[in-house]
This record gives structure tokens, C-alpha cells and sequence, in this order.
């Protein structure tokens, strides 16, 4: 567990920590180019979810994201000693996701987002939505890869094992 809250709290410092360099450097709607073409740091205001959506509705987003943080932490406390240990990273970055845009929305009334992609249409994002999608995707390679095969594994060995008892 200490290897968890070390992430946790690690990736929570780099996302306030980015997001702070984004409110001191950059001003509302003013942009630097950072690989041209590409990616440029653009400040924005989120007020709501991606592309504004459910603008202004952030205690919607603070119950939700209590409820999954509390979630997330006592699953990790319950299973940590049985989980895969991409699972484990999965977690730990959706977590600390999660608590980086809550305290935006606890302290400031909206999420700081500041990452613009330029060669496709998608909303400014931020580090702590980074490790929310980076920990979703990781959570799906451990279900399909790992944890789906062991326990196809182990249906297969029970179904055995039933056929010799008969």
C-alpha cells in the first residue's frame, strides 16, 4: 500500500504542480506552441466535463468523484495483495487522477486544463486527465490479458477437475 500512496501522491504533485505553471505562465486563452503543429499549452477554465459539457454542474462531479475515489481506495486496501500489479497502477493513477481535478473544483470552482492537441479536434486536457485515461486503459490490458485469461484458466481447471471426480 505505501508503493500505491507514493504514486498517488506523486502524480497528484506533478498535476497541481503543471496546472500552476499553466495559471502563472499562460493567460486566459493565450497559447504557446510546445511541438508546432501538434501540441500547444493553452489556458482554459473547465467548468464542466469534456467539450464544456454539464458546464457549472460541479458538485455533480464532486459527489461522483468522491464516490469513486472512496471506491478505489478501499478496493486497493481490500485486494492489493491479490490484484495484478497493472491493476494496482491502473487504480492508483485513476485515483490520483481524480483527487488532482477534485481539488481544482474544491478549491477553485473549475478544473485548470492546459494540453491542446492541434492536429485532431478534442478538448484542452490536463495531467490528471492523463492519468485518468493512461489508468482506464491500463484497467482494460489487465481485464483482457491478464486477469480474462486467468480465469479462463481456472474454469478450465475446475471443469476438469469436476469431470475426473464423475
Amino acid at each position: 500500500m505505501f508503493f500505491v500512496a507514493v504514486f498517488a501522491v506523486l502524480l497528484v504533485i506533478l498535476d497541481q504542480f503543471s496546472k500552476w505553471l499553466a495559471v502563472v505562465y499562460l493567460s486566459e486563452g493565450a497559447s504557446r506552441v510546445f511541438i508546432p503543429h501538434i501540441i500547444e499549452f493553452t489556458y482554459h477554465e473547465n467548468r464542466g466535463a469534456a467539450w464544456g459539457m454539464f458546464a457549472d454542474q460541479r458538485w455533480v462531479f464532486m459527489l461522483t468523484s468522491s464516490v469513486a475515489i472512496v471506491f478505489i481506495i478501499a478496493f486497493l486496501f481490500k485486494s492489493i495483495k491479490t490484484i495484478h500489479p497493472v491493476m494496482t497502477s491502473a487504480l492508483t493513477m485513476i485515483l490520483a487522477g481524480g483527487i488532482g481535478n477534485m481539488i481544482d473544483r474544491l478549491f477553485i470552482g473549475y478544473v485548470v486544463d492546459f494540453i491542446n492537441f492541434l492536429f485532431i479536434d478534442f478538448p484542452v486536457f490536463n495531467v490528471a486527465d492523463i492519468c485518468v485515461t493512461v489508468g482506464a486503459a491500463l484497467m482494460v490490458v489487465c481485464l483482457l490479458f491478464f486477469d480474462l485469461p486467468a480465469a479462463i484458466k481456472e474454469d478450465k481447471a475446475k471443469s476438469n477437475a469436476k469431470t475426473e471426480e464423475k
